[in-house]
């Protein structure tokens, strides 16, 4: 099996995805990434275990004679690279492929990881202006060509309902966490300067992940919280760096706070972070099934997340904020701080979360789609 992989080379989320079918030779992996992406990773080639395809320009409404040409180029590709299926990750906007659905003459499989549609596709079917009058429609009919759609969280299925009108061929794929290596020993990683108890906020510095509202709770938060303390932010130097400037311009506002901002680290550093928080964090305007936050409560690391809709079956037992206000956050965090107790998961629990079960769920799909796609020919 050859599947052509529209996704971001760069992406965590991606990576671990592609890589756990090809390092385990379950397919070859092609990938093509948006030009937006390219630049990252011609600079910082990631662990892609996949033949790395120059970038596709976006698909266009407006430039659609640009749009046209560059379907005849993912043709030539699927043809020359003998590609069997087409699976789109983050659907906004590779999704409209899928209009090209019979021109490109394979099964395509379009693949949600949050934001894309639980807020990005469907404000463009809401909007009122000329273009979204074509644009809602085109994603409309591109899911609904699509042969199958996954997504990473029960919320993300009711939105694609939603907006698209598809019911069948929709299914639960998460990213999941590889269980062996989380649980292993990753103590020589352990990135931060001191052993102070910490609160941690690993999301990455992008606006949607709001620490600003991470950052106004811990002003809030009492005396001996804030002795005991620091307060541990991963990414310095990448993402938004703009939003990241505003970020340190808020933290020295709080001299009574120390703050530890670390850069992007290595998976096994990630790891350690958690096993040693004394809470983890993460408060993003837009959610699928966090991986982070998997990876955080199988650690053992208390968790208090958003009010956004996350999935019961494996976010249970985190700690879940009911408003916006930064008030509510600093008594959670309190809360979670003066309580000794960690939080227990459940087999149930820990299965909905193992990339294992995961991926081989992902692994039918494909199959079955491959299948149904000879048998229609």
């Amino acid at each position: 099996m050859k599947v052509l992989f529209l996704a971001d080379p760069n992406s965590i989320h991606d990576i671990k995805w592609i890589n756990y079918f090809s390092v385990r030779d379950l397919m070859k992996a092609v990938v093509i990434p948006r030009e937006t992406h390219w630049e990252l990773y011609k600079s910082h080639p990631s662990e892609l275990r996949a033949t790395v395809l120059p970038p596709i320009k976006d698909f266009s409404i407006v430039r659609f004679y640009q749009t046209v040409l560059t379907a005849i180029r993912i043709r030539r590709i699927i043809k020359r690279e003998e590609i069997d299926l087409i699976n789109i990750h983050y659907a906004e906007p590779n999704g409209l492929w899928c209009l090209f659905r019979s021109y490109f003459r394979v099964p395509m499989i379009i693949t949600s990881l949050g934001t894309d549609v639980l807020f990005a596709i469907p404000e463009a079917c809401k909007r009122k202006t000329l273009i979204n009058h074509i644009v809602g429609p085109a994603y409309r009919l591109a899911f609904q060509k699509a042969d199958w759609v996954t997504a990473t969280s029960q919320a993300q299925l009711s939105s694609i309902t939603n907006f698209s009108g598809r019911k069948d061929r929709m299914s639960l794929i998460r990213t999941g966490v590889e269980l062996d290596r989380l649980m292993s020993d990753t103590s020589v990683h352990f990135p931060l300067s001191d052993n102070r108890p910490y609160v941690l906020f690993p999301r990455y510095i992008k606006p949607i992940y709001n620490h600003g509202l991470c950052l106004a709770a811990i002003a809030l938060l009492g005396s001996h919280i804030k002795a005991k303390f620091k307060m541990v932010f991963v990414g310095k130097g990448h993402g938004d760096l703009a939003y990241q400037q505003e970020l340190e311009r808020q933290m020295e506002q709080q001299p009574d706070t120390r703050f530890e901002f670390i850069g992007n680290q290595k998976q096994e550093a990630i790891f350690e972070l958690y096993k040693r928080a004394s809470l983890v964090v993460m408060t993003p305007l837009s959610d699928g099934s966090p991986v982070s936050g998997m990876e955080a409560l199988l650690c053992g690391a208390k968790l208090i997340l958003g009010p956004l809709d996350y999935d019961s079956d494996i976010f249970a037992r985190a700690i879940r904020m009911q408003t916006w206000e930064p008030a509510e956050l600093a008594l959670l965090m309190t809360r979670a701080l003066d309580d000794p107790g960690k939080p227990k998961l459940s087999p149930r629990e820990i299965a909905a979360m193992d990339r294992e079960e995961n991926m081989k769920k992902m692994l039918r799909i494909y199959q079955s789609t491959l299948h149904h796609n000879a048998a229609a020919q």
